[in-house]
């Protein structure tokens, strides 16, 4: 144990050292010995207090109390997170909880320090906010010799997480690319080769496997010229998925902080970042419980992306790099997005979050649609938007800019990319208007 705890005497030590003597004084000046006498209890027990106190703190370690839990979690969902006393020279240790909450306000409470073993004290912690969380601190002060001694308050040793982005459950799988380049997926295609899905029957040909071989369809042609024939299927293959984030813009869902956002460290509620961050984790987690492959792109630093992958690793190490290495950019600090569309896989399929403040997204998901690639654009600004708070002169730019945006939201429809909301039930028909959109290309 390397921390430094200083005891020191409490009013209360001063008060039963005082007392006695004080009844002992008054006693022999007034020749009352019941006064002496009543003070003796006071002073063997304060004797005795103290002495066991040395005896402990020459047996036992100070006093050591830490936070234990996940050291990886999911945002939103409940994880115990304990804190944990081993034994020490205390008689009571008084600790700060884990909040419910994360940020929020926490509890303490005093239990009695266990003379050997630990004690774990356990609180159900949720982390509503993805990224690198500080979960608990267990700060603390320890009593000893019937709280005549105290130790603290001590700064316990702070329990990060890291909180990865929620999934949203049940989305519906998307769409196959014109072109996909896989052999194996859950997708169905046009193209005959190795699959489930039957395209025809016909008579046996060289090259044809042996159990392809229809018995029953074979058997109906029975006679002279009976022929063999043979079951051909369709290709089920996967699909290869960039979703690109746009995170040059971090605004709340109230309009009047827009203009405050580089003074606050901290933003007020879920902001546009929070919900483009969920949507690809969510888009990412649908496409790979099909076997897909799925890449992320950050429109602000476009040379540095996750590459392709599948498997339920793959979705772990990106929602691990969304919550590590997505940036939160304060009032001015809008980078900008790259002005030639990256090239992408070819025939890939392309998410594109952003809050459309300017051209710059809709400019790029309308050039990789012309591309070829099938597109989806998700609008991720916090909804319902708050202009209560705001004045007039605040009011009227939030509208004009809110109709630029609309009419930026309708251009990209109009060229062929479909704009969702980021709720779960409105990407869900986005993806599905996505795949009747694929479906017409191919035909």
């Amino acid at each position: 144990m390397t921390r430094d705890y200083v005891w020191r005497a409490t009013p209360a030590l001063a008060r039963s050292l005082l007392l006695p003597a004080l009844l002992a004084v008054t006693g022999l000046a007034l020749g009352r010995a019941d006064l002496v006498l009543l003070g003796v209890p006071l002073a063997v027990g304060t004797a005795l207090a103290l002495g066991t106190a040395a005896e402990r703190r020459a047996r036992r370690p100070p006093p050591e109390v830490r936070a234990i839990g996940p050291r990886i979690l999911d945002a939103g969902r409940s994880v115990p997170v304990a804190v944990r006393l081993g034994p020490s020279d205390a008689q009571l240790v008084a600790t700060v909880l884990p909040p419910a909450e994360a940020g929020g306000d926490a509890d303490s409470v005093a239990v009695a320090a266990p003379a050997d073993g630990e004690r774990q004290l356990v609180v159900e912690v949720t982390a509503p906010r993805w990224g690198a969380q500080q979960l608990a601190r267990p700060d603390h002060l320890a009593a000893a010799a019937d709280g005549l001694l105290v130790a603290g308050p001590v700064a316990g040793p702070p329990y990060t997480a890291q909180v990865l982005p929620a999934v949203a459950p049940a989305l519906p799988p998307g769409p196959l690319p014109p072109r996909p380049a896989g052999m194996v997926g859950a997708h169905r295609t046009r193209r005959p080769g190795e699959g489930t899905e039957l395209h025809d029957v016909s008579p046996f040909q060289p090259g044809d496997r042996m159990r392809r071989i229809d018995w029953r369809v074979t058997a109906r042609q029975a006679g002279p010229r009976e022929t063999l024939y043979t079951r051909h299927t369709l290709v089920d293959a996967d699909a290869d998925v960039v979703c690109c984030l746009d995170n040059r813009y971090d605004l709340p869902a109230d309009v009047a902080a827009w203009l405050d956002l580089g003074e606050h460290a901290e933003r007020p509620g879920r902001t546009s970042i929070d919900v483009a961050v969920d949507t690809v984790a969510s888009v990412a987690a649908a496409y790979i419980d099909h076997g897909d492959r799925v890449g992320i792109l950050d429109l602000a630093r476009p040379l540095d992306p996750v590459h392709l992958g599948s498997g339920r690793r793959h979705l772990l190490r990106l929602r691990t790099h969304l919550a590590r290495h997505t940036r939160r950019p304060g009032s001015g600090d809008a980078l900008p997005a790259p002005r030639h569309a990256p090239r992408l896989p070819p025939g890939a399929i392309v998410v594109v979050t952003s809050v459309f403040l300017d051209d710059a997204p809709g400019t790029l998901a309308v050039t990789w649609r012309r591309r070829g690639h099938p597109v989806v654009a998700v609008d991720v600004l916090p909804s319902p938007l708050v202009l209560d708070a705001a004045d007039a002169a605040t009011t009227l730019a939030a509208r004009l800019v809110l109709a630029e945006r609309q009419e930026r939201i309708r251009a990209l429809e109009a060229a062929g990319v479909p704009v969702s909301a980021a709720d779960p039930a409105a990407l869900g028909l986005g993806l599905a208007r996505l795949r009747l959109l694929a479906r017409g290309v191919r035909r």
